[in-house]
């Protein structure tokens, strides 16, 4: 596979995601199982992969503000 072909398996993550919400996809709907594996296919994108270019690292970081946000809302919603 080249550089060019390389998909993170985060991209694959959000296809399953994009396949089991449709139109109805938001971060609301995501079980709290969904958003775990998203920050952490995320943090593996951005730290760990090395086929993630710079670029696309910094578009990604921007992802973990918003699921952090997603879990205080959870958060405060439970209390």
């Amino acid at each position: 596979m080249s550089a060019a072909e390389y998909r993170p398996p985060l991209a694959d993550y959000f296809d399953e995601l994009e396949r089991r919400y449709g139109d109805q996809f938001s971060f609301d709907k995501l079980n709290d199982e969904e958003l775990a594996t998203v920050e952490r296919l995320t943090r593996e994108a951005i730290e760990h992969d090395p086929r993630v270019s710079a670029v696309e690292k910094k578009n990604l970081a921007p992802l973990l503000t918003l699921l952090d946000m997603q879990r205080g809302k959870r958060k405060a919603a439970r209390h």
